[in-house]
């Protein structure tokens, strides 16, 4: 009697292992491959106090998402993100920029802002993530 129910354990563990495979491999591929957009051209904005000196902010930027749909639609409203970046970097601070804490707080800001208008367009955040391939200040 202990040996079948231990068979019926076994048999039951390894069925929910081969579901639960099956249903992630099902949601990878419904996510689709790894795509990375570069966001061309540079983002080149003045930023900075209006009362000082003009200081230039020099980034190249790319975002992840996952599938040929989702490149398809960041292409279609990429002056509609753009516009948020631009904003963005225009109102920084020397402070805000000036250490790696800073960069990677305006880094989740800016993917907060991306985030944010694509769900308002199309209903779901869309990218995954964005990455600073470049970053130059000037001041």
């Amino acid at each position: 009697m202990l040996k079948k129910a231990l068979f019926f354990i076994n048999f039951l563990f390894i069925s929910l292992c081969l579901i639960s495979y099956h249903s992630t491999a099902e949601e990878g591929d419904e996510k689709g491959a790894v795509e990375y957009i570069e966001l061309k051209p540079s983002f080149v904005v003045n930023y900075g106090e209006i009362k000082s000196r003009l200081k230039y902010l020099k980034a190249d930027i790319s975002v992840r998402v996952y599938g040929k749909d989702a490149v398809a639609k960041v292409e279609q409203h990429m002056p509609l993100l753009r516009d948020g970046l631009v904003l963005l970097f225009s109102r920084q601070l020397d402070k805000n920029i000036s250490n790696a804490e800073g960069k990677e707080s305006l880094r989740q800001e800016a993917l907060k802002i991306i985030q944010d208008r694509l769900k308002e367009e199309e209903g779901r955040p869309i990218v995954d993530d964005l990455l600073f391939t470049s970053f130059v200040v000037q001041r």
